[in-house]
């Protein structure tokens, strides 16, 4: 609804500026059209007193003056004193025998003076200031005007552009992820199949040298699957949101990488500190399930081949939300992307795709409300996430 809105009233305000632009200069022509007319008889009065024995009469003079101040042209006539005798066409009402009034007449003569020289009858003891006439004062700000509507519509343009380009991308990636949950289905069944035909060969209390059950945690891996897969049907859609424990969905995915990390990172360590009794938020519990592993994953392989610690910690509830921090102690991330570091196809990884930290924006931000941002560190990559409580208006 609202793409379709945008266009509408970008064309609306660009049309409406341009009525008006014209509208504007119809004006000013038509001002320019009566300046002319009364140059044109100041001219003819001018050229037939020259021509005529009398000269000037006082009611030619006294019609020719009011023609000029008519013009629109602002004029104060002051003595040598620069005291004003008489005003003519100021932006402002000035009334000579009101001192305030006077004051700022005064004023404005410097202004006029700044704008053009005045003019001098000394022996007649008068002075006239003189500025621009109001038509000329508009036409100095049409370029402006002219430039900023140019900047407008180009900015507008490309801020166009970009917004279907990512909205195309966002519907490739909702079609493919759906068409992958789809195609994921048969495999699975099959897999599940083959697991319970293994489990009859095998015995099913088969460990590995530190006590882990095999069987289990391959049963554990198809339904992460099937879940995977159902994960990628919700992309696109308005997810249901239910009551969740942060402390049961952060352990259940930290209990999940423990498990696999002997043959993963040896040398890395997991500390989820939630307290079991931390308030419960409003979320849906497959995407941030979803959310959580994407920032293990990527705390995991920025750790490969070195001692580490990845920490989850709580940092309390404030203002209806429920805030954590997510940290690594890897090599943290690069500058040049740390204000792009959730833009789809950014990564510093060779290989990398850049979707999973947009996911993990799209999942805290779009679909529960939240928010997660990247901390400065010095060393490590730092992430504070926020999530509405459940029963708050966050």
């Amino acid at each position: 609804m609202i793409r379709r809105l945008v266009p509408i009233g970008i064309v609306a305000a660009f049309s409406a500026v341009l009525v008006s632009y014209l509208a504007y200069t119809w004006q000013l022509s038509q001002e320019m059209r009566a300046n002319a007319a009364v140059f044109s008889r100041i001219y003819f009065q001018v050229v037939q007193a020259v021509t005529s024995a009398e000269g000037m009469t006082a009611e030619g003079e006294f019609n020719l003056i009011l023609q000029l101040l008519d013009l629109g042209i602002p004029v104060v006539q002051t003595d040598l004193d620069g005291t004003p005798t008489l005003v003519r066409n100021l932006p402002f009402e000035a009334e000579l025998d009101d001192p305030v009034a006077l004051e700022r007449v005064q004023r404005y003569v410097e202004r006029l003076d700044g704008e053009n020289p005045p003019l001098v009858d000394a022996e007649r003891n008068f002075v006239v200031h003189y500025g621009h006439p109001l038509y000329l004062q508009r036409l100095r700000w049409i370029p402006w005007l002219q430039a900023i509507l140019l900047l407008g519509v180009v900015g507008t343009g490309v801020w166009m552009i970009r917004t279907s380009s990512r909205s195309e991308r966002e519907r490739i990636w909702t079609a493919m992820a759906r068409e992958s949950a789809h195609q994921m289905g048969t495999p699975l069944s099959s897999l599940a199949g083959w697991l319970e035909l293994l489990e009859s060969t095998v015995p099913p209390e088969a460990v590995r040298p530190d006590g882990i059950r095999i069987f289990a945690e391959m049963e554990d891996d198809v339904r992460r699957l099937e879940k995977v897969s159902r994960r990628f049907e919700l992309i696109g859609r308005r997810p249901a949101l239910r009551p969740v424990s942060l402390h049961e969905v952060v352990g259940r995915v930290g209990r999940y990488f423990r498990a696999r990390m002997p043959s993963m990172r040896e040398q890395v360590r997991l500390e989820i500190e939630i307290p079991e009794d931390a308030p419960l938020v409003l979320g849906n519990e497959t995407l941030l399930e979803w959310a959580f592993e994407n920032l293990f994953k990527n705390s995991l392989d920025a750790l490969a081949g070195r001692d580490g610690l990845i920490q989850v910690t709580w940092l309390g509830a404030h203002g209806g939300m429920a805030n954590l921090r997510f940290a690594d102690n890897g090599p943290g991330v690069d500058p040049a992307v740390r204000t792009r570091v959730f833009d789809v196809g950014v990564t510093t990884k060779q290989g990398g795709w850049g979707v999973g930290l947009s996911l993990v924006r799209r999942i805290f931000v779009q679909a529960h409300k939240g928010s997660v941002a990247l901390e400065p560190t010095e060393t490590g990559a730092s992430f504070t996430i926020s999530l509405p409580l459940l029963g708050s208006d966050a």
